[in-house]
């Protein structure tokens, strides 16, 4: 009896051993395959302001992100006021690259913020503004449906050179670049469109 109780534990340990083992092997396949996009592996870089060193600042890495488009580019932010990414936004829209740009209603009505959005009006970029929220504190570019930059990086000149501000790309990844996309249609959907002001 007891060697049969004995070989009954061990079948249950070696059958509990084999499925956690596939358990593992398929939630790792799960975050492979979101880590995934085609061919090429899904490929995370950092950078921080305000430092600026031999590799950079968080600025430079979102610039790097606008450069790279080669078809769309959807950008939410909350306040909006760099001279430097306005002009990577329409120097993307003069290369043919579909720009579309969502920002925080009540955070831009300064003049940095109206004279940033005019001139991306006039080069006829659509701009919208959102104010059904509180605020909308989204900070984040997709680039080609398929690169993703986030962080804490305000579109603003002060987060370039004076908060302590952190950007991260993660180039290459589809199915999160997607997930942006879905929450940055939804919000698009409810935002207005920007009026020039001058």
């Amino acid at each position: 009896m007891k060697i049969t109780a004995w070989i009954k534990a061990w079948c249950f340990l070696f059958l509990l051993a084999g499925t956690l083992a596939h358990a593992f092997m398929a939630a790792s396949s799960a975050k492979a395959a979101v880590w995934t996009s085609g061919a090429a592996p899904c490929h995370p870089e950092v950078n921080f302001s305000p430092e600026n060193s031999i590799t950079g600042n968080a600025q430079q890495l979102v610039e790097q992100v606008l450069q790279s488009a080669k078809k769309s580019i959807r950008l939410a932010g909350y306040t909006f006021t760099s001279p430097a990414i306005v002009r990577s936004l329409i120097a993307a829209k003069r290369r043919g690259v579909d720009v579309q740009v969502l920002v925080d209603d009540k955070g831009n009505h300064g003049p940095a913020s109206v004279a940033a959005l005019n001139l991306l009006a006039q080069a006829a970029i659509p701009v919208r503004t959102i104010g059904v929220y509180p605020i909308h504190h989204d900070k984040y570019i997709v680039a080609d449906s398929s690169t993703v930059e986030t962080g804490s990086f305000n579109f603003t000149k002060a987060a370039a050179e004076k908060n302590s501000e952190n950007a991260l790309v993660l180039w290459n990844c589809e199915s999160i670049a997607k997930a942006y996309l879905n929450h940055w249609t939804s919000r698009w959907n409810q935002g207005k469109n920007w009026q020039l002001n001058y």
